[in-house]
């Protein structure tokens, strides 16, 4: 999914790289271009973000492995 992602950017990035000039402040079809940009790239953010692995907190295992009442 990551490479998909990275694509769909790249992709935009050149959408937006050859976009003609001059560019008037309303326009409409940049700023959609740019905001989908901004969304994929924050979704990127999240899933590099993300743990690779779920994993215990150090009292989570503490506890399973029988705290106070361990052997």
């Amino acid at each position: 999914m990551d490479s998909e992602l990275d694509a769909k950017i790249a992709v935009l990035s050149d959408e937006i790289r050859r976009y003609p000039t001059p560019i008037a402040r309303c326009d409409v079809q940049l700023t959609e271009l740019l905001e989908r940009r901004a969304r994929l790239l924050a979704e990127r953010e999240r899933i590099c973000a993300a743990p690779a692995t779920p994993g215990c907190s150090p009292d989570t295992l503490w506890i399973n492995d029988g705290g106070f009442n361990a052997a």
